[in-house]
């Protein structure tokens, strides 16, 4: 059931939480109504329990799980954000359907454009993130920077880069351990060293850490001046409730605010991984479901109560000839796969989403994409970098 917030409410300023009083006055209901609602699972499951010992909500998973009526209710797209002047502005590179630069979004960063070359992921991507993403060959370097000089201006600096360069010839998902499209973390790079953004940020899977690609990109960012580090994070411990692990790379002109972003990293995982019902609560109906392995020799079968293993790009039902494994928590009958939409909110994009392709694209574009809230996870480290570093590390031109 749709609802009427009352946006004028919102969480606790210093812990970004609502409680139960909170809640209710948004919802426009009486606190004992949330009781009855948490019941009906008209709610998400609370993120944990203040010190009085009653649950409390992060901002985050109500703002995703009524984004629509959020939506609805301030005119505004439903995953816009507000922003904070002062920080660099962003360039989301490679930017598939949107995660990476929602989780800016939602940190507060002001994201001004994507660039993809899938259609249905720029098409996806200008549905839902309040501005334009541009459909681009990124493998064509001179072809990228003929379209980012736009954004040159003598008033301010170059925005911020972020990006995920394809990782398929990287990824263990697929037999190939370095190929041609791996080039295309070289051509980030080049990108760039060209265009002197105060930072920026780089998304891969774990392995490519390894490449030979990957250390020809670094030498060229910094020999461009960038202080450069990076870390695989488990998105398990960013706030996804999903085994996830990204290498992250970070760079900027200033060595401190390279060295704050990976000290804020260390002291803001979780010590304990987020869990699918610690993201659904209830809503699931069910606790477990079937996520098809890549051979046999692993197990299909999950519980709720632990994260999920990685979403990958294809989603496919429980096959009649599946021989069960050691590992399953439960037979295949007596469980289910997890529906597109319950894919999607894993890698935590809202529930209101709206994804611009056949179902078999939409599966790809989930599995590919920067899960939200761990791109949120690493904005906030920027941010908190930036800030501490002082007013002449920030845009202040507004």
């Amino acid at each position: 059931m749709r609802r009427t917030l009352d946006t004028s409410i919102g969480p606790d300023e210093a812990t970004e939480l609502y409680d139960v009083r909170r809640l209710a006055a948004l919802l426009k209901v009486k606190p004992a109504t949330i009781r009855s609602l948490r019941n009906r699972d008209q709610l998400p499951g609370p993120t944990a329990k203040n010190i009085n010992g009653g649950a409390v909500w992060a901002r985050e998973i109500i703002e995703s799980y009524f984004a629509q009526e959020f939506a609805s209710t301030s005119g505004r797209p439903a995953v816009s954000a507000e922003v904070r002047p002062e920080l660099p502005k962003v360039i989301d590179l490679f930017a598939g359907c949107g995660g990476l630069a929602l989780g800016f979004q939602l940190a507060k960063f002001d994201v001004l454009a994507g660039f993809d070359s899938w259609k249905c992921a720029v098409e996806t991507y200008t549905a839902n993130l309040g501005h334009p993403a541009t459909q681009l060959d990124l493998g064509d370097v001179e072809a990228t920077i003929a379209a980012l000089e736009q954004f040159e201006t003598d008033e301010a600096p170059f925005p911020a880069i972020v990006g995920g360069p394809p990782c398929q010839d990287f990824s263990s998902a697929g037999s190939r351990v370095e190929g041609a499209r791996a080039d295309l973390t070289e051509k980030f790079a080049a990108v760039v060293a060209r265009f002197n953004p105060p930072f920026f940020v780089m998304e891969n899977v774990a392995r490519a850490a390894t490449s030979a690609a990957f250390e020809r990109a670094v030498s060229v960012l910094e020999e461009a001046g960038y202080t450069v580090d990076k870390v695989v994070l488990d998105a398990s411990l960013c706030g996804v409730p999903q085994k996830r692990k990204r290498l992250i790379t970070v760079g900027s002109k200033n060595p401190a605010i390279t060295r704050a972003v990976f000290s804020w990293f260390a002291e803001h995982l979780a010590d304990e991984p987020m869990t699918v019902r610690d993201w659904f609560g209830n809503r699931l109906k069910t606790e477990t479901y079937y996520r098809h392995p890549r051979s046999y020799a692993r197990r299909g079968v999950f519980s709720i109560d632990e994260p999920s293993p990685t979403i990958r790009g294809v989603n496919r039902p429980i096959p009649a000839g599946y021989p069960g494994h050691a590992g399953d928590v439960t037979t295949v009958d007596m469980t289910r796969p997890l529906t597109t939409a319950e894919r999607a909110e894993i890698q935590t994009f809202p529930p209101g989403y709206r994804w611009v392709a056949s179902r078999t694209d939409t599966e790809q574009m989930i599995g590919n994409a920067v899960p939200v809230r761990l791109a949120k996870f690493v904005a906030e480290a920027l941010a908190a970098a930036l800030t501490a570093s002082g007013a002449d590390q920030l845009d202040t031109s507004g």
